[in-house]
């Protein structure tokens, strides 16, 4: 009976962060996600890339928000996320804004060469600049939240050197976060409402997998603990 309550706890304790995560996003995003879901993109891409720095602090609360549930065994969510998302914003801003410059210039040279008929020769290019764009950005993240002491550009550094040589953790990221934009796209009340947070929470253990090499020993999840499992774990590895 008490192995079953403390189940019972421990469930209704995941489901509780995750759907107080998927509500913070929501609410702390919302000029993103407002117009990215109800209006086309062709006429709210602007807006969207303007206001995308809102996900940069957001996914620092998030981040924060799963270290206290997977390493600290705590099931608070709203004080953890508010915190680290007003703190974070000094550490993660200045790399946000970078990273949304960079996308944006991909994007727009892509478009820009499509317009003179150079498209499908700078295709594979755009590709493979916004996929190791995103994984080096999904974990950085982390490792800029991990480790505080190093410098910024020291983190990033690492990050697309790891991300590109533990590709297998990249790989699943990057799939998982793409399922999670076309889902909330189709589905907006499902993919912010019930999907955000598990989607972010299985990123968030492949990025500490993937930095495994330069955070604290005592900030590693284990094998167990792993968003993914530990079978999958050991094969990727």
């Amino acid at each position: 009976m008490k192995a079953f309550s403390g189940a019972f706890m421990a469930l209704f304790g995941l489901v509780y962060v995750m759907l107080m995560t998927n509500l913070m996003l929501a609410v702390t995003c919302a000029p993103v996600w407002i117009l990215a879901v109800f209006v086309p993109l062709n006429l709210s891409w602007l807006w969207v890339a303007v206001t995308a720095i809102l996900l940069a602090p957001a996914l620092a609360g998030t981040y924060e928000v799963f270290k206290g549930y997977s390493v600290d065994k705590s099931y608070s969510a709203i004080r953890p996320f508010f915190r680290a998302w007003w703190r974070s914003w000094r550490r993660v801003g200045l790399p946000g804004l970078a990273f949304q410059g960079f996308f944006f210039v991909v994007c727009v040279d892509f478009y820009t060469l499509g317009l003179w008929g150079y498209a499908m020769v700078a295709l594979p290019v755009t590709v493979v600049l916004l996929v190791v764009g995103v994984a080096t950005a999904l974990v950085s993240w982390v490792g800029l939240l991990e480790r505080p002491d190093l410098p910024r550009r020291a983190v990033i550094k690492a990050a697309v050197y790891l991300a590109i040589r533990k590709f297998g953790w990249t790989v699943i990221s990057l799939l998982v976060v793409a399922a999670l934009a076309m889902v909330t796209y189709e589905r907006p009340a499902i993919g912010l409402g019930l999907l955000i947070g598990p989607a972010l929470y299985v990123v968030w253990g492949n990025s500490r997998r993937t930095l495994s090499s330069i955070l604290p020993d005592d900030h590693q999840v284990t094998d167990e603990d792993s968003p993914v499992g530990p079978r999958l774990h050991r094969g990727v590895h």
